[in-house]
């Protein structure tokens, strides 16, 4: 089979767009993930209360991320994605203001972490359908998810980091208020350089979700590689809450050593998201994203191996590399078979079970490494991820191409 020559990027402002909305947004949601539990702390003195508000924000990811979701194809993507990175950025701005004037009660930090995780759906959602407003074919989807899973991976790295020196510095009010102001950034770019969505046609009615969960599973594909990006999103969530009880049980150091395990992991995902352009040069996306997996799923059983530390930062490092050379294609190829007529609530429903998912993974890896251990734990993680693995050659093989025309 030959493969074409891979589609310009060039003349995309939209897609210029949404890199600087995500790189924006994303850097100050890390600066949050640091400084909401200082804050938290330094305010209660509790742990327990750090992990109830913490794990509202996971709540609001799975309980409003359905039906937010929904949001996307009824207000249009750019009106979405408006929407919610204004209502985050006044929630957060909130928090630090009523701190000042000594009136935040628990549930109020509780509340404003629910309703934060529960924009987080519908504005993946809004995403994937700008870029599926591009057109082009699953070269062109792969090189644009690449481009913001890039600036995903770029915040994801540096913001803990910065944050760590900011907390320090302007304290964590500070911090939530940078935050917020990143968000506010973010609405400007989308109102700048997004398109204005689509007119709703005069009397059609949207369908609904359950139109999205049929479209989903009636495509053996889709649905394969849905339940296994969920499955996959579990292990990695499950991977990241392990890490320092990795590093304290088999290094007796656990912060220094769980930050550098972090680190390798993000560098290779940097990586692999870069060599997504010319891996594409030579092999199909669809090839790519199924020899990436299974790559990715015996990288990812080596970590049950004795390794020393400098193997361990090698092999996380590999398995971030695999991660990101195959993600951006797994979505692209996923958005070019969904039904154009759900389009809106087919991916919906694969957001929500790929963020529920990773919110089981931060649950099932304390209670299990609480209950057996870290190994055991680690042991389960790489079990889900072979599970994921499996689910994706199932649903390639084998599997006939669908167009857009046909969608």
């Amino acid at each position: 089979m030959s493969v074409k020559a891979a589609p310009r990027l060039r003349g995309q402002p939209a897609l210029r767009g949404l890199v600087a909305a995500e790189l924006t947004s994303m850097t100050g949601t890390q600066l949050s993930a640091v400084a909401i539990p200082w804050f938290v702390l330094g305010s209660t003195g509790s742990a327990g209360d750090m992990g109830l508000v913490m794990g509202a924000q996971w709540v609001g990811i799975a309980v409003i991320g359905v039906v937010g979701s929904h949001w996307a194809g009824r207000f249009g993507p750019r009106r979405t994605m408006l929407a919610a990175d204004l209502l985050c950025a006044s929630l957060l701005a909130l928090v630090p203001l009523l701190h000042r004037y000594h009136y935040l009660p628990l549930t109020l930090v509780m509340a404003v972490m629910f309703v934060v995780g529960g924009c987080t759906a519908p504005y993946l959602t809004s995403q994937q359908l700008v870029l599926d407003s591009l057109g082009g074919d699953e070269v062109l989807l792969s090189r644009a998810n690449a481009a913001l899973q890039t600036a995903t991976r770029l915040a994801t790295l540096v913001g803990p980091a910065v944050a760590g020196v900011l907390v320090s510095t302007v304290q964590a009010p500070g911090v939530l208020l940078l935050d917020s102001a990143s968000f506010a950034l973010s609405a400007a770019i989308v109102w700048q350089c997004l398109p204005a969505d689509a007119a709703a046609e005069p009397g059609r009615r949207r369908p609904a979700l359950v139109a999205g969960v049929r479209a989903l599973f009636t495509d053996r594909l889709l649905g394969a590689w849905s339940l296994g990006l969920a499955l996959a999103e579990t292990a990695w969530q499950a991977l990241f809450a392990l890490m320092p009880l990795m590093a304290l049980a088999r290094y007796h150091d656990a912060p220094s050593v769980a930050g550098v395990l972090l680190a390798a992991f993000g560098g290779g995902a940097i990586l692999g998201t870069l060599l997504v352009h010319p891996a594409l040069r030579v092999t199909s996306a669809q090839g790519l994203a199924v020899a990436g997996r299974v790559a990715l799923g015996l990288a990812f059983a080596a970590l049950l191996a004795p390794l020393n530390l400098g193997q361990l930062i090698g092999c996380l490092a590999v398995v971030g590399l695999l991660n990101g050379l195959s993600g951006a294609p797994i979505v692209s190829v996923r958005l070019t078979r969904v039904p154009a007529a759900t389009r809106s609530e087919t991916l919906t429903v694969a957001t929500a079970m790929a963020l529920s998912g990773g919110a089981l993974g931060w649950v099932l890896a304390g209670a299990t490494a609480q209950a057996t251990g870290a190994a055991t734990a680690l042991a389960a993680t790489v079990a889900v991820q072979t599970a994921a693995t499996l689910l994706f050659v199932f649903g390639a093989y084998p599997a006939r191409a669908v167009t857009r025309s046909e969608a």
